[in-house]
């Protein structure tokens, strides 16, 4: 099976070519530089702390430049793969396990056309904003699951593009909009459930984000960058404080319009 990926393998490489290895996740930080990463945390302990101590693996689908696969390994004792098709982003996350002092395998290679040997190896698979780049949602989703041993956990994350994150992505930057297939929650399960997943959660991310793409695409270049740039500073300006809120005085609730992500975790089923 072979999809176009509306992004490009170029686009990715000029995307990781552009910024630097990102840090480690540091869950002691309560900072609220740091609160995105604590509330996933939260969501990933739930459903995979019992595979600790077991010799599972994980494999990160679209791994370039992830800090995740150190992570999985850090907090769940998982023994880590990655697989992406550029070869830059290969690079990039073999660096960052290098850095961590963490052993991993890093392949380059394609999703849809991958080394046999990947095929049912993994207790846990997991894509971090891969799947709303290709048209075919329900046959990404069912090239992501052949990577699963049965009752393995496939987690997918994608960004929620039809509310607020959605309209100021198309204003200030359409030609990265344009590379996005929009999903919400429902579309999300709806794809999970036709891939003969079992949905263990799927939930909208944060209770205010605005995750806004300001880097070039194809080389086209940005009108009023510098203006666009300070309009996102001031809207994560009041992210933060609905952040810190949200973390120190009362929880709040998720509302779709003004969140920017989707988690999702499934388990395939142990006869397929």
């Amino acid at each position: 099976m072979t999809q176009v990926d509306k992004a490009s393998k170029e686009y990715w490489t000029s995307f990781w070519n552009q910024l630097p290895l990102p840090a480690p996740i540091d869950l002691t930080k309560k900072d609220l530089s740091n609160y995105s990463i604590r509330k996933i945390d939260t969501v990933y302990s739930k459903h995979l702390s019992d595979l600790k101590g077991k010799n599972a693996k994980v494999l990160e689908l679209g791994c370039g430049n992830s800090v995740f696969l150190s992570y999985f390994h850090q907090h769940f004792g998982l023994e880590i793969y990655g697989l992406d098709y550029s070869e830059l982003g290969c690079k990039q996350t073999e660096k960052i396990l290098t850095r961590d002092g963490i052993e991993g395998k890093i392949i380059q290679g394609d999703i849809f056309n991958p080394p046999q040997e990947l095929i049912g190896a993994f207790d846990v698979v997991c894509s971090f904003g891969v799947l709303e780049h290709f048209e075919d949602s329900v046959n990404t989703i069912n090239a992501f699951k052949k990577f699963l041993k049965p009752g393995g956990i496939l987690i997918t994350t994608v960004p929620y593009l039809k509310g607020a994150t959605g309209i100021l992505q198309k204003l200030m930057n359409k030609p990265v909009y344009d590379i996005h297939v929009l999903m919400n929650k429902g579309d999300l399960k709806n794809f999970l459930n036709q891939a003969g997943l079992t949905i263990n959660y799927c939930e909208y991310h944060l209770p205010i984000s605005f995750g806004v793409t300001l880097e070039a695409h194809e080389g086209k270049p940005i009108r009023f960058l510098k203006v666009k740039k300070l309009i996102l500073k001031g809207l994560q300006v009041i992210s933060k404080i609905f952040w810190w809120i949200d973390d120190r005085i009362i929880k709040l609730s998720v509302l779709p319009f003004f969140t920017a992500g989707i988690i999702s975790v499934a388990t395939l089923n142990e006869k397929q």
